[in-house]
């Protein structure tokens, strides 16, 4: 955790970096990897610039030189089960018939 947060994020106070929860450090991890990808996708888009203009015969796109969007699905792709979306309606509708269930009265010893 410190060492991402030295990596990523320039910070290295630690209290500052234990202040924050779990939720808040990852959402800082994933900004500031996006913010690497948009750099690396700003290379690539200059590297074009330079290829046009010394005359390529091949014609060059950016996505050639670097796929920023398949770089940003994966940064933002869920990393856990946690993080999927889940659909309750099955949980609440249990929830519901179960507030009407009553147990019958079972006579002790058989």
């Amino acid at each position: 955790m410190l060492i991402d947060a030295a990596r990523f994020l320039n910070v290295y106070d630690i209290d500052l970096i234990y202040s924050w929860t779990p939720r808040e450090f990852n959402n800082f991890i994933k900004g500031a990897q996006l913010r690497e990808t948009d750099q690396w996708e700003r290379e690539a888009a200059n590297a074009l610039f330079t290829a046009k203009a010394s005359n390529s015969k091949k014609k060059v796109s950016i996505k050639d030189l670097y796929d920023a969007n398949s770089a940003r699905k994966k940064i933002l792709a869920p990393k856990n089960k946690k993080e999927t979306v889940r659909h309750l309606g099955r949980f609440h509708a249990a929830q519901k018939a179960m507030r009407n269930f009553r147990p019958q009265n079972i006579e002790k010893g058989g």
